[in-house]
This record gives structure tokens, sequence and C-alpha cells, in this order.
């Protein structure tokens, strides 16, 4: 045996160290497990500083909690809706955009994510981009009075009239006209469906069809 080797078993045979090895592997788990405990509390508090940064003007620095949060937890859809929103806020739309589809890559019913994808191509004009989004908030429904209660911004409203003003834009009357149906059925406060949906009716002009 090679005098390393004797060393090494010399070590290895020491009472104190086969006490206190068994401690140390402990230790070290306890402390993965504590940390995988905490990703959810660490990643919101980054989220929340993101938020906070935001507020202030300070987009760089939102940019980088998001993404220091990503790193944690990749698959979270949270973190990437808020990096989108710093991206936007920035006036960095490519990059908006790509965060907010990466999100609906990881959960297609990511409401938020579609609709705040399709308010950027509404407001660039890319009207055809932005239906499809639109449309499946569209398919997910109304909210629930929980989440509404939570929070009364209703992406399912937004989207119908979002939707409405696409249609028109693109010419697609029929369409235009079943989307002020849904909004005149679900939401008879909202008059201007009312009222656009009457004028449809009465127009001479026929329907045109894509």
């Amino acid at each position: 045996m090679c005098p390393q080797d004797e060393k090494l078993e010399s070590v290895l045979a020491d009472p104190w160290f086969a006490k206190r090895g068994p401690r140390w592997s402990f230790s070290v788990i306890f402390v993965l497990v504590a940390l995988f405990a905490l990703k959810p509390l660490i990643i919101n508090r980054m989220l929340a500083r993101a938020e906070a940064y935001t507020t202030y003007g300070l987009y760089n620095n939102a940019v980088r909690e998001c993404k220091k949060a990503i790193f944690l937890d990749g698959d979270n859809t949270l973190a990437w809706n808020t990096l989108g929103g710093s991206y936007k806020s920035q006036g960095d739309l490519d990059n908006a955009v790509t965060a907010y589809l990466t999100a609906i890559n990881i959960n297609p019913a990511d409401r938020i994510a579609h609709f705040k994808v399709a308010m950027i191509f509404a407001l660039e004009q890319n009207y055809n981009r932005a239906i499809p989004h639109f449309e499946q908030v569209r398919l997910f429904g109304p909210e629930s009075p929980a989440v509404l209660a939570s929070d009364s911004f209703s992406c399912y409203r937004s989207s119908l009239e979002m939707l409405s003003l696409c249609y028109e834009k693109t010419g697609k009357l029929d369409k235009l006209q079943n989307v002020l149906e849904e909004l005149a059925m679900t939401y008879p406060d909202y008059t201007k469906a009312v009222e656009k949906l009457q004028v449809l009716r009465q127009s001479s002009k026929p329907l045109e069809n894509p």
C-alpha cells in the first residue's frame, strides 16, 4: 500500500472523523431542504422588488431581479410575466413579447400572458397577431367572482372589447357582430356594445366575410 493510501485510511479510521462525517452530511442535507422550502418565498421577494423598481422607473434593476427569479425557477410564469412587464415599461417591446410568449409556452392557460402580449400587438396595430390571443382569453370565459373580488380588472371583458376593435379594423364584420352580441349579453351595462350592435344591425351594408 502506498504512503498516500495509508494516510487516507488512518484519517478515515480516526474516531473524531467518523463522528463528524454523518453530522456534516445531515447539515448539508438540512441546508438544501431549507433552501428548497424557502425558494418560493425568495422568488416572490425578488418579484416584489422588481415591481417596486418598475414603479420608480428603475427598469434595469427590475429586469435583473426577474432574471434572478427565473434562474431559480425557469418555469415560473409569474416571473416571466413580471419580466415582460418590466421590458414593456422600459419600451423594449421585442423582449416583452418574448417573455410573455415564454410564459404561454410554459402554461398555455395563462390568460394574463395572452392578454398582455395581445395588447402589445394591438397597440402596434398588428391586429392579426393580437386576435388569436384575445380569442384565447375569450375561450377561458369570465373570471370567477373570487378572482374579480381581489382584482376588479377583467381580462375577459377587456379582451372582448379589444376583439371588437380588432375585427372592426380588419373588416371582419361578422365576427365583430358576434363579439358585440357576447358583450351585450354578458355585460348589459356596457351600453357602447349595445349601441354599436344596433347600428351594425340597422346598417343596410351586408356583413362582409373575411
